[in-house]
């Protein structure tokens, strides 16, 4: 899943706490805190929207689930073994 957003709108500051020593080891090693930022806010979105797809479509999978136990899978009904 992906998250559609404009990636060309304006910057913001934000005040932010962090682990001051997490801070220095990143900076050491050259790391970019904004984009870091960035990319967690996105891997964040990205769960929340596949939790939220999977609890709108539970349905569907409760009944595709009920109908495998009681009917097989097509694989069951040709001999294959997977």
């Amino acid at each position: 899943m992906s998250i559609t957003y404009n990636t060309h709108a304006p910057r913001r500051h934000v005040n932010l706490t962090a682990n001051s020593e997490l801070v220095t080891m990143v900076r050491r090693e050259k790391g970019n805190l904004s984009a870091m930022l960035e990319q967690s806010m996105l891997d964040f979105l990205v769960e929340r929207e596949l939790l939220r797809w999977k609890e709108e479509n539970r349905t569907s999978f409760d009944s595709y689930n009920r109908m495998i136990a009681e009917r097989g899978t097509l694989a069951d009904d040709i001999g294959m073994s997977l």
